[in-house]
């Protein structure tokens, strides 16, 4: 059985340092070791020290978690691939800006060394808060089928697509998916598709054995480009869109029962992800409305009216931002709009 790697879904979002393929799976390794204190994970436990969000793992250990041994590298060139990796992420900064007057910039390791045939890594303070923080979702997939894939825009793909595993849609503004994939800007529409979108497909499409079990990761999986309204054929790409079919329905019945121990705050959230992914539509004060957008902490949801013309085509109108003053009365509000649905 893989060892399950599981974080917060906003480190999706996130672009990750220049890691090569290899080294993306020592990574994902090093999240897979990290837990809270309250995981009960005997294996990965005696690694792992929540109190000091400090890794200290046997490097054979660390060698067989990321199928290292499997690679055609041998032990010289696989412990210099672990040192620059470990280098790469000692400089792993991350930056974002929570609004106008607030930046955040912090280091995601304080330390990441090879001491006396054992890896040694600690997780700064902030980065060890964002892994495990599952409260509003998370992203989670096997470690050994990540690993089993090739090329770095595949692996990330792969991580892209797995938080959406149960609905089978997942939807990216463009700019941003170039961003977390880190496209190069210089890549016209035409490479982006031969070199990373259709190798891409090509590989989490394919079938492999893995466990004594042949898999695909992304059954019928696929892409659809968006281009800005009202620029024709060649218009500016807006956002893309990929399909593929759901897991199975064992998978279902797992994230029903997750659904059961889940707070009220993270079922809403999950709702509202869910209409904002599927851009579902809802009547409300006799008006037709099509969910754009939404603010948690504000209490806000951002929607968009359809209109009939005189041919009874639907066109979009004015944008209403729905505001809540708690979130008792946020949450009624998703209620009436929830019972609305068509």
């Amino acid at each position: 059985m893989s060892e399950i790697v599981k974080y917060n879904n906003d480190f999706n979002l996130l672009p990750m340092p220049e890691l090569k393929a290899i080294q993306m799976d020592m990574f994902m390794a090093i999240i897979s070791l990290t837990k809270d204190k309250k995981e009960n994970t005997p294996f990965l436990k005696k690694f792992f020290n929540p109190d000091k969000r400090k890794i200290i793992i046997p490097q054979k250990k660390f060698i067989e978690l990321c199928r290292l041994n499997d690679s055609k590298m041998d032990y010289k060139e696989i412990f210099f691939a672990i040192d620059d990796c470990l280098k790469k992420l000692c400089n792993f900064l991350i930056s974002y800006q929570k609004d106008e007057r607030t930046i955040y910039n912090f280091v995601c390791f304080e330390e990441a060394s090879i001491i006396a045939d054992e890896v040694h890594i600690t997780l700064q303070s902030r980065f060890y808060d964002m892994i495990i923080n599952k409260k509003f979702g998370f992203t989670a997939f096997e470690l050994a089928e990540f690993a089993e894939l090739s090329g770095k825009y595949a692996k990330t793909l792969y991580r892209l697509l797995k938080q959406f595993r149960t609905t089978g849609k997942a939807r990216f503004e463009w700019e941003e998916f170039c961003r977390v994939m880190k496209i190069p800007q210089d890549y016209r529409q035409s490479e982006i598709d031969k070199r990373i979108l259709k190798p891409a497909i090509k590989e989490l499409s394919k079938e492999r054995n893995l466990f004594d079990q042949v898999r695909v990761p992304f059954k019928n999986l696929a892409y659809e480009k968006e281009k800005a309204k009202g620029r024709g054929q060649g218009g500016k790409v807006s956002g893309i869109s990929f399909t593929f079919k759901p897991e199975n329905i064992q998978m279902q019945k797992l994230e029903k029962e997750s659904q059961k121990i889940m707070s009220d705050e993270q079922k809403y959230l999950n709702f509202l992800n869910n209409m904002k992914l599927n851009q579902a539509r809802f009547n409300y004060n006799d008006k037709l409305w099509q969910f754009n957008d939404f603010d948690f902490d504000e209490f806000k949801i951002i929607a968009i009216e359809l209109v009939r013309d005189e041919y009874e085509n639907l066109n979009f109108g004015n944008f209403m931002h729905f505001n809540a003053k708690n979130q008792e009365q946020f949450f009624k509000m998703i209620d009436t709009f929830r019972k609305g649905i068509r």
